[in-house]
């Protein structure tokens, strides 16, 4: 049995036609989108010479040094978030206005001894090794620490860790800034933080959260930061 040009068969055609036109189109527009990770922060290039970043780096330090300059002020987004790992507070700066609060630790002597901040060209775009000399308890600390960037040169996520085996986030012997593929951090999986503004997502896609604990520790502590990190602050106290 034939069918002319105009039978079910000339249908067909036409429908297989549109339904690859369609596909095409989705396809097009989805490579227009760009992968899954485009919004992470090592979408992100420098947009400012490497001295700008390390000496961001040091700035932030400042802050924290009861006897450097208090003029001396590093560039933060709005919704700058800080995340300290144990046995520190996770959570303990979120936007720039808790930042500010840094300055109170004058009223406890403090000096950051032994810097070495130093740029990268992959996020995070500051990495520096420091040690903290509490004076007022003679302790001294080291600390590795990490500042994530948008392209308006303002910090959005600063990541630290105790500079010792059992804490860092990579193998510091063979790896000793951080530049290997098997580093563990956050900053690079927070969704927002590779857009120009830096600006994270207050509330990760449930999909991420869902498969990374380390993320949804992050979303929880934002809804009710002031309250998460009061939480902390009694269980550092009491297992201290």
């Amino acid at each position: 049995m034939h069918y002319s040009s105009s039978g079910p068969r000339a249908d067909q055609v036409r429908c297989d036609a549109l339904f690859t036109y369609i596909f095409m189109l989705v396809s097009s527009a989805l490579a227009t989108l760009g992968p899954p990770d485009a919004a992470f922060s090592r979408n992100l290039s420098p947009k400012f010479p490497a001295a700008y970043y390390a000496e961001q780096g040091n700035k932030y330090f400042d802050t924290l040094d009861s006897y450097a300059s208090r003029a001396s002020k590093p560039n933060y987004s709005t919704h700058v978030i800080r995340w300290e790992w144990p046995p520190w507070l996770y959570l303990t700066g979120h936007k720039d206005h808790w930042m500010t609060m840094d300055r109170l630790l004058v009223l406890y002597p403090t000096r950051v001894l032994n810097r070495d901040c130093r740029s990268f060209q992959v996020q995070p775009f500051s990495r520096c090794r420091v040690t903290f000399h509490y004076e007022w308890i003679d302790s001294y600390v080291d600390i590795y620490q990490e500042f994530t960037f948008n392209d308006y040169g303002q910090i959005t996520f600063i990541e630290a860790w105790t500079d010792e085996a059992g804490f860092l986030p990579m193998n510091a012997t063979n790896d000793r800034w951080a530049e290997g593929t098997a580093v563990r951090r956050l900053s690079t999986r927070v969704p927002g933080l590779g857009r120009a503004d830096g600006r994270y997502q207050a509330i990760p896609p449930q999909h991420l959260a869902r498969v990374d604990r380390d993320l949804r520790n992050l979303q929880i502590r934002l809804r009710v930061p002031v309250i998460a990190w009061l939480v902390e602050s009694v269980r550092f106290t009491f297992n201290a």
